[in-house]
């Protein structure tokens, strides 16, 4: 499984994908959400998002300096109470040569495995790609939407138990497109895995015709 590199079909990279979208849109189920969380102070905007951070979210997500998420986000990769998800964690951070990265911290369980041992495959490409649709949202002023997978490459699993690093840059800035490469490594600097993707911005008409129910703090960031 080392060192495997897909390029996508042209009709995949062309598709536009609402799954960034509906990852953070579709209303969770009331027993999924804690009643014990309340949220403090009005909204905030957050790069390009108004987010609502909760009393509580030092117990539940953690100290890191985070990117605020919605207690109510659904969403297998990044929801904070999804019951089977990932729930990554994503912060804004600066390389030494000035460059603006989102990156969060992960470490695979031991239920999350193909190989033993081993992350499985496809949590591996959701990290990935999640990591790059938090780059799009936090980096790129705006809601944006998955155009497709350009290349993914798989340099080595991540091992279960071991604290790995997720991180995500826009690399290619057009007005009505992005171009983001998401990466994975150790906490030691060894590669794992890399993803470029490319981003339109989210059409409201789009949205609609679909009947995805957009929640209001992601419904305002919609282009028209």
């Amino acid at each position: 499984m080392a060192g495997n590199r897909h390029r996508m079909p042209t009709e995949s990279r062309a598709a536009v994908d609402l799954a960034g979208v509906v990852g953070c849109a579709v209303e969770p189920k009331e027993r999924d959400v804690p009643r014990d969380v309340a949220f403090s102070g009005p909204e905030r905007r957050r790069g390009s998002r108004f987010l609502r951070k909760p009393e509580s979210a030092d117990r539940v997500l953690g100290s890191m300096p985070e990117l605020e998420n919605p207690v109510e986000n659904p969403c297998f990769g990044c929801g904070p109470f999804h019951p089977r998800g990932l729930r990554l964690r994503f912060e804004t951070t600066s390389t030494e040569d000035g460059q603006e990265e989102v990156l969060a911290k992960f470490v695979p369980k031991a239920d999350e495995v193909g190989w033993p041992t081993l992350f499985h495959h496809g949590l591996h490409f959701t990290v990935l790609y999640e990591t790059a649709y938090w780059t799009a949202l936090t980096l790129g002023g705006k809601l944006w939407v998955s155009g497709g997978p350009l290349t993914y490459t798989a340099d080595r699993l991540p091992r279960v138990g071991v604290e790995h690093v997720a991180r995500g840059r826009i690399v290619r800035s057009d007005p009505d497109r992005l171009t983001i490469r998401s990466t994975t490594a150790t906490a030691n600097g060894k590669p794992c895995g890399t993803l470029e993707s490319t981003w339109s911005p989210a059409r409201r008409a789009v949205v609609e015709r679909a009947g995805i129910p957009l929640p209001e703090y992601l419904a305002r960031e919609l282009s028209p």
